[in-house]
């Protein structure tokens, strides 16, 4: 693939970890603006760094070049992954802190959900992962291991109790269609319609 290629392409910026977002936010901002203004994605693993700090998340700098591309960030729920100081256990509620520190950082637009849950034990699965990517090193605070997360275990339950937090919350019709496949529809036809 050649750069012109590349830049008619949706960048996907998921896991990329300290090496790729530290503080010279290296691969991660060089992969954004070579994108030449396409659609951006990032998310699908982890997220807001302002929000759980640990050096997998992403920083605000991050998010922001992502968001300046017309891109969508996506909110992740793979279990241990997306906590926060105001809820250290793993629940809708901390994925949502995420989602609104995210919508408030960058706007709205830029925002969506990505869980990442699957049927079965994910929680065993990401403890796999840990050991064999060594992702323990870079962890982050203490926590209180769960079994599942609370309000997203699986995918059955993810967008109904998404959407119902959303409503609860007092998000607008229009808020929660473009957070929940809006935003990203948008991105995508910026791409498809210039390739």
């Amino acid at each position: 693939m050649n750069v012109d290629d590349f830049r008619r392409e949706l960048v996907n910026l998921p896991l990329c970890g300290k090496p790729t977002t530290g503080p010279l936010a290296g691969k991660a901002m060089c992969t954004v603006h070579a994108s030449d203004g396409s659609a951006t994605l990032a998310g699908a693993g982890l997220v807001a760094r302002g929000v759980w700090d640990t050096a997998r998340m992403k920083p605000d700098a991050v998010l922001r070049a992502v968001a300046e591309t017309g891109g969508v960030i996506g909110m992740s729920a793979a279990p241990h992954t997306t906590l926060s100081q105001a809820h250290p256990r793993h629940t809708i509620e901390s994925v949502m802190d995420h989602f609104e520190y995210i919508a408030g950082l960058v706007g709205i637009e830029h925002v969506a959900f990505g869980p990442d849950t699957f049927w079965g034990d994910h929680v065993a699965l990401h403890r796999i992962f840990a050991h064999l990517l060594s992702i323990k090193a870079a962890r982050g605070p203490d926590f209180e291991p769960v079994a599942y997360v609370d309000g997203l275990e699986n995918p059955a339950e993810n967008f109904p109790n998404i959407c119902g937090w959303l409503v609860g919350h007092g998000y607008s019709d229009d808020d929660i269609r473009a957070v929940l496949g809006g935003n990203i529809y948008r991105a995508l036809q910026s791409i498809w319609v210039s390739a």
